[in-house]
């Protein structure tokens, strides 16, 4: 299965040793936009130009490749869903998919060998983190069921799936990361067993090697360069109180100088020693931080005034995320440049929300207003699929109201000729009424929904050689005015999911309530589906309301899940989702927490229940009983 998105663009060279110094007022870099597909997260883009992402479809997860010209379904093993991670400069991908019998296995995938299964005869579901140059693969899995622990492991074809072990008999452990020599690094719960953890590594003779010396709710490495460096998050004394950290052979576990901060970690560390990471002041106030040995720490924006991440950093460091919402790229020479600024060729109304990740080319995978995920460009590009800006919707949405939605568009390619289909999210689908010239063009259309309901509307916009994009909204739709609903996107920090992709999201939400009737909630973020089954209880108070229920994660049945928005029109700040959503271990009974954005690194419920969430982006609203 493809999806054709073929661009044609000039190759961009990167600079060797013996390049000449570049002018001092150089051009600034701008870029074109190869729409790549509605609803989705990324999990890298190697410099070949291809990325391996995830795209969300009809309530589930599917892994796709993208080859630099089609878009490729990378399938299950027979289920129905399927989980993108990580991906190599070889365009080998690593994930999880879920099995025809139920339970999920890490796969390894590419053009040659397509989707291999990683897992061996009695191991039970397991989940694929990071895969290194070399197509070595770490995770972690349950190697004991039917009473299973998650102990991480590596896998390579000569040695298959082999388990890292742990610090202690009872105790759980994941690999985040792995270098090209082949040491990982993760955590481990400490000696004693559950809740309190330490960061780890096992390097490629085997063995287990902690990091630091105080365990505690979310000490974790998330990332290691192939000199052995190793960041992320660990208590540095008896006060327990994480911060972000790195680890080197010759100095040892080094603060980098974000104390005293609530909570911080570093996320990522390039071959060049360049270091990203996250930094709370406030238990809801998160900003992005920067940090290198010549030039200490840079918080990106102003804590407490300013909102942002840093997604991802490549090794002419530069440096992508989001500030207030919209999308970055730095440099220490250029600073903070806006990227919806930079882009040529776009709808004059689209916005790109955050840059998520970048290669050394500098082509960045960006996630945008429209609902969609596209591919900037930094070159001369032609032959690319039109660009849609965000859907937009006229009216009350009620049922039997008829609503008028529209999108604009452009398209570099002035003689191509376009049509568009709406698809409601109701089953049904119309021919849009489309209009323009020249490469600039609107389309619009009008729709009544019957019954209450969160409804996604996908907008695909064709030209006449065939290629095609597709931007996306919700629409939560009432029986009448005394509603609660919401929608919108919303900045998810990187480690907020406890297992997958550590890397900051774009996610979204949207939320419908009518006193005890026509409730509902649906979430999407990091490569999980969140809808839900039944909503237990529903708190307001005219500025915060809160959702508590049951529901299905990627399809999967028995996750609990509470979701509350805070309206900063009520509140004199900003509008903010908070979303935690857990499972209960069949073994221990205990609680797992699978996704929170208002905790630590291993979801931390201390911290959880302070915690206001992200911030919600673009025209994300919501209603409290006047629609």
């Amino acid at each position: 299965m493809g999806f054709l998105v073929a661009a044609a663009c000039a190759t961009l060279a990167l600079a060797g040793p013996g390049a000449a110094a570049p002018a001092k007022t150089p051009a600034a870099t701008t870029y074109r936009i190869v729409p790549l597909a509605p609803n989705s997260f990324p999990a890298g883009i190697n410099n070949k130009g291809q990325v391996a992402f995830t795209e969300f479809v009809g309530g589930l997860p599917r892994a796709r490749f993208y080859d630099g010209a089609t878009v490729r379904d990378l399938g299950t093993f027979g289920g129905s869903s399927a989980v993108v991670n990580a991906l190599n400069e070889q365009g080998q991908v690593a994930g999880t998919a879920e099995t025809a019998v139920g339970p999920f296995h890490a796969f390894r995938w590419s053009r040659t060998a397509g989707l291999v299964d990683l897992n061996p005869p009695g191991v039970g579901n397991s989940i694929a983190t990071d895969i290194n140059a070399k197509g070595q693969v770490v995770g972690t899995a349950q190697f004991t069921p039917p009473s299973p622990r998650d102990l991480a492991f590596r896998w390579s074809p000569a040695t298959g799936m082999v388990n890292l072990g742990s610090l202690g008999p009872e105790s759980e452990s994941v690999a985040f990361a792995i270098n090209d020599p082949g040491t990982a690094t993760g955590w481990s719960d400490g000696p004693t067993g559950p809740i309190l953890t330490q960061a780890v590594k096992w390097p490629p003779g085997g063995g287990l090697v902690p990091l630091n010396d105080f365990p505690s709710i979310a000490s974790s490495g998330l990332d290691i360069n192939n000199a052995g460096q190793v960041v992320g998050g660990a208590a540095f004394d008896s006060r327990l109180n994480d911060q972000a950290f790195l680890w080197t052979r010759e100095g040892g576990l080094q603060g980098l100088g974000t104390e005293p901060s609530f909570q911080s970690w570093a996320d990522e560390i390039t071959e060049k020693g360049l270091v990203i990471g996250q930094l709370y002041t406030t238990p809801s106030d998160r900003n992005g931080v920067i940090w290198s040995r010549e030039n200490g720490l840079l918080t990106v924006g102003t804590p407490t005034v300013d909102f942002s991440d840093t997604a991802d950093a490549n090794n002419r460091g530069q440096v992508v995320g989001t500030l207030n919402g919209r999308g970055y790229i730095w440099t220490r020479a250029t600073g903070f440049v806006d990227l919806t600024s930079r882009v040529v060729g776009a709808p004059p109304d689209l916005t790109l929300f955050s840059g998520l990740v970048l290669n050394d080319n500098g082509t960045i995978v960006a996630a945008t207003d429209a609902g969609n995920l596209v591919l900037l460009v930094p070159e001369a590009c032609h032959a690319l699929p039109p660009v849609s800006g965000p859907v937009k919707i006229t009216g009350a949405a009620r049922v039997n109201a008829l609503l008028s939605f529209s999108a604009s568009f452009r398209d570099v390619d002035v003689r191509d000729t376009h049509k568009a289909v709406w698809s409601w999210g109701d089953g049904s689908k119309t021919a849009a009424t489309l209009s323009g010239k020249n490469g600039t063009g609107s389309v619009s259309g009008q729709h009544a929904y019957r019954a209450p309901g969160i409804y996604t509307v996908r907008l695909t916009i064709t030209d006449s050689t065939g290629k095609s994009s597709t931007a996306e909204r919700k629409v939560v739709v009432a029986e009448s005015g005394t509603a609660v609903a919401g929608q919108g996107a919303f900045a998810s920090p990187a480690n907020a999911a406890s297992t997958g992709p550590r890397r900051a999201a774009i996610g979204n939400f949207a939320f419908l309530s009518e006193g005890a009737r026509n409730a509902a909630v649906e979430v999407n973020v990091a490569g999980l589906v969140l809808r839900s089954t039944q909503v237990d209880a529903v708190t307001s108070d005219g500025a915060r309301v809160s959702y508590s229920g049951q529901g299905t994660v990627n399809g999967r049945a028995d996750y609990r899940f509470t979701l509350t928005a805070t309206s900063g029109a009520k509140t004199g700040g900003k509008d903010r989702v908070h979303v935690r959503i857990t499972h209960t271990d069949p073994a221990s009974k205990a609680e797992v927490v699978d996704y929170d954005n208002g905790a630590g690194a291993k979801g931390a419920a201390q911290k959880a229940a302070a915690a206001e969430g992200s911030l919600v982006l673009g025209e994300g609203k919501f209603t409290f009983g006047s629609r």
